[in-house]
């Protein structure tokens, strides 16, 4: 994030408002809905256009809880934490349903599908953590229904599944159109937005804070830093907190008929699909066997990782054999140490606050998160384990 002498033209105009969001992902629109639902005037500015990041090259899948499986959650952090992570998406799915989506049936206009999402095991250790996680969910009050390997051989006729576990309220979502609802709706309150504004520095003085961008100056009270994967390269405290991991993505031409009946997460979240009301079906992952390759900005697409989702796909789902592959994408996602995102105040700066480190689960945590960032900007609510001061304590 840089803007050279030539491209910087913030002295031509100055906005002044109560706060400046940066990132127009998720978090970033759903923050500027929260402050513009409480009354605040709020700029949201963003280097590219809304949703030009992960928030528009997602998967799409709204979640519970983390990338690992609860029984990892509980083994690592606690049963207490990981009840709490998981509560926390659902409240944040419950509050999508709300305020965005509405009740009711599928939201066409956000290809919304609501059929549930699955957790299927392709091999014996993952099928252990599974069905360990089932009985521990059940027993810490989240719905979930067993899937045995019959079951998803009957639904994708083929041998990749042993077994599952159903989320019955799981939703898949265009995650672009979601994100750029949210930011409609924050403008219908108030918020203003600016695109394409790339932001090259931060000051903060006795009576409030500047966000220079190449197009103009922000004066505000607060700034709120949304920009996840991007968040080190906006300030050098969050590095080593937050780093970037590109998540590669495709999608196929239109099926005449429903081959996938449910948002589907498997190999430990490294591969995951789901199918639209209107036939394609989305794809991504693939990114463990290129590890390495995969750390930073590139926002590029490889051979190796195409070729292995789509490989890996045709295996998984039969009926996709011989289907014409339309697009394939990706987009850099921002991964904490410890998998869950975080919350904190820039060093020296009080009036700089940051939410970050969702590691690939931005739609389940992204809408809550935001506001609970905004709720400690306004009210100095406590944040609980989202306070970045966890990543210190814990070594991550």
């Amino acid at each position: 994030m840089t803007v050279s002498l030539w491209q910087d033209r913030s002295s031509e105009v100055t906005h002044r408002t109560d706060f400046v969001v940066i990132g127009a992902g998720i978090s970033g629109a759903s923050a500027a809905y929260w402050l513009a639902s409480r009354g605040e005037k709020v700029a949201l500015v963003d280097a590219g256009p809304v949703a030009a990041g992960a928030s528009g090259k997602s998967a799409g899948m709204l979640l519970l809880g983390t990338a690992d499986p609860y029984s990892r959650v509980v083994d690592l952090y606690g049963r207490d934490r990981a009840r709490d992570v998981w509560s926390f998406t659902a409240e944040c799915r419950a509050l999508l349903t709300e305020h965005v989506f509405g009740a009711g049936e599928n939201d066409a206009d956000l290809r919304l599908v609501r059929t549930g999402t699955v957790s299927a095991a392709v091999s014996e250790h993952e099928l252990s953590e599974i069905r360990r996680s089932g009985e521990l969910l059940v027993a810490d009050g989240f719905a979930h229904e067993d899937l045995d390997a019959a079951t998803l051989k009957a639904a994708f006729h083929g041998d990749a599944f042993l077994g599952g576990l159903r989320d019955p309220a799981g939703m898949t979502v265009d995650p672009a159109r979601l994100t750029r609802r949210v930011v409609g709706l924050a403008k219908d309150r108030g918020a203003e937005v600016f695109e394409n504004h790339e932001l090259f520095r931060i000051e903060e003085h006795e009576d409030g804070v500047v966000a220079l961008t190449s197009r103009g100056r922000f004066e505000a009270e607060m700034i709120l830093l949304c920009t996840n994967a991007y968040s080190p390269l906006v300030h050098p405290h969050l590095e080593g907190k937050v780093y970037p991991a590109r998540g590669q993505m495709l999608a196929t031409e239109p099926l005449p008929e429903r081959v996938i009946p449910w948002g589907i997460y498997c190999d430990f979240g490294y591969e995951y699909f789901w199918q639209l009301d209107s036939g394609e079906v989305v794809a991504g992952g693939w990114r463990q066997h290129s590890a390495d390759a995969e750390k930073g900005y590139s926002d590029e697409t490889t051979p190796g990782i195409q070729e292995g989702v789509w490989e890996f796909m045709q295996r998984a789902v039969p009926a996709l054999q011989g289907k014409r592959v339309t697009h394939r994408w990706a987009g850099v996602m921002g991964f904490s140490g410890d998998g869950l995102p975080f919350i904190g105040d820039l060093p020296s700066k009080p009036r700089v606050k940051y939410l970050a480190g969702h590691t690939g689960h931005g739609f389940g945590f992204g809408f809550l998160a935001a506001k609970k960032l905004v709720d400690l900007a306004l009210e100095g609510d406590p944040i609980g384990w989202l306070g970045a001061g966890r990543l210190t304590l814990q070594g991550a």
